[in-house]
């Protein structure tokens, strides 16, 4: 199977399966955060950029963090792929300008003080990882913010490897770091793309967010990204799930 194709048929399957959990995104406040680290570095985002900022929510899902960017005074543009989840979102924010623009696609031009992508960057393949992260230095206006989340290789070793001996055991033109399929806690078999859409929505829930392709890129890989898209990094940490970045604008 070619490479190209096969890449962007895994990202159609990510928009199909984000459309059918769409529904389920009614998230609590106390439900915001991921963990306590995504509350941290969140709030050091807030904490570098100017009173009543021009921000950029991107992959932002249905919303679940731009309520929080609204309250500290800040308009908000969003963007995602995911018609479904974009639909959730405007439910939430109606006073939010929402898009349905992928992070590849994005073509802003120092519009935005400071941008959020927070847990969208692992369904992104290794091919586009250097352009999107130019997108957001386009999108930013001179010494803007860019906060961030990532899988990184290091974090999942043992998965990754597993997963890699099983894309390639089925022919898939994988490269290292990349998970097309992963056994989730609960269910006695790979939970598949197929599995997703047979199963009901409130059984999987969330859960179904494995089905789909995932990259774990290399530490050290993600921090080169940044220096060559012109951004040096702020803050960085690991947290429960993700390296989490907050970067500026050179």
């Amino acid at each position: 199977m070619e490479r190209a194709a096969w890449l962007k048929r895994m990202r159609d399957k990510a928009e199909a399966l984000y459309d059918h959990f769409s529904p389920l995104e009614d998230w609590k406040e106390s439900e915001l955060y991921a963990t306590e680290t995504h509350r941290e570095y969140l709030q050091s985002f807030l904490e570098r950029v100017p009173p009543h900022s021009a921000l950029l929510s991107a992959a932002c899902g249905a919303g679940r963090y731009d309520g929080i960017l609204l309250e500290a005074g800040h308009s908000v543009v969003g963007i995602d792929q995911s018609a479904g989840m974009l639909a959730r979102a405007r439910e939430h924010f109606p006073q939010v300008h929402y898009d349905k623009i992928g992070l590849q696609e994005m073509d802003f031009r120092e519009t935005f003080d400071g941008a959020i992508c927070i847990d969208a960057m692992e369904h992104i393949c290794p091919e586009d990882w250097p352009g999107i992260l130019q997108n957001f230095w386009e999108a930013l206006k001179p010494n803007g913010v860019l906060y961030f989340t990532a899988n990184v290789a290091e974090a999942e070793k043992e998965v990754v490897e597993q997963a890699y001996e099983r894309a390639k055991a089925q022919g898939l033109p994988v490269v290292f770091g990349e998970v097309v399929d992963q056994v989730e806690e609960g269910f006695s078999f790979f939970l598949s793309y197929e599995d997703v859409f047979d199963i009901p929505k409130e059984a999987i829930g969330e859960r179904g967010d494995v089905a789909v392709y995932h990259y774990y890129p290399p530490l050290k890989q993600v921090q080169a990204w940044i220096g060559e898209a012109g951004l040096a990094i702020e803050k960085q940490g690991t947290g429960k799930w993700y390296e989490h970045f907050v970067v500026r604008k050179r």
